[in-house]
């Protein structure tokens, strides 16, 4: 009897160690779920409705990210969320698209349907072409940090551009001495291009003195 005793004993003990090991796992993953709930998903910047491409721009980019990292597919609720970012004139737009449904003049079901409308009343009229124009008179007058830059910004704004005239545009712009280091490696494509340019910082015209 005193040796089944003490044996119940050491069971009833190993059974409360393995009862705390399993309390201390589930406190451990409550408190980790509770820290990712915490975890906040950055929330994109209302649009005002100013005549900008690449604040619309940069708006649906922030906007898709958004749909991503909080996993939505959903593209009627895309455009549920979407107009909650919208402000001062680009609210009056919508109102006015809202009404225009109701009435059954147009219909804006999905997210594709909501930037073809969003672009067509916002997007400035003619930018791909004063792009292009904006693109032709940039020249390499300081620092091709800058230079790489600046033309990478008119570059998203002329989306259907093709590659042979980016690369173009590109090198041609480029201060002599920066084209024939370009030309050097034989560069073919314009993401080469942007990083040898970009290895050039502190190479000024066939020497290595630091830019000032």
């Amino acid at each position: 009897m005193e040796a089944l005793a003490v044996h119940m004993e050491a069971r009833d003990q190993e059974i409360r160690q393995e009862l705390a090991i399993y309390k201390a796992a589930g406190s451990a993953w409550v408190m980790a779920t509770q820290e990712a709930s915490r975890v906040e998903v950055l929330k994109p910047h209302g649009l005002s409705g100013k005549r900008d491409a690449k604040e619309l721009d940069n708006f649906l980019w922030h906007m898709e990210r958004y749909f991503e990292a909080i996993a939505l597919a959903d593209e009627a609720a895309k455009v549920r969320i979407a107009i909650l970012y919208l402000t001062d004139t680009t609210t009056l737009w919508w109102r006015q698209r809202f009404a225009d449904m109701e009435k059954d003049i147009c219909t804006i079901e999905t997210w594709e349907d909501f930037k073809r409308g969003i672009k067509r009343q916002f997007y400035p009229e003619d930018v791909a072409y004063l792009t292009r124009k904006n693109m032709r008179r940039l020249k390499h007058t300081g620092s091709i940090r800058d230079y790489v830059k600046e033309f990478s910004s008119l570059m998203l704004e002329i989306p259907n551009m093709i590659e042979e005239e980016l690369l173009f545009n590109f090198m041609d712009n480029l201060q002599s001495w920066a084209e024939q280091e370009l030309r050097r490696p034989g560069v073919q494509d314009l993401a080469t291009a942007t990083a040898v340019a970009e290895s050039l910082t502190n190479y000024k015209r066939g020497n290595s003195s630091i830019q000032g």
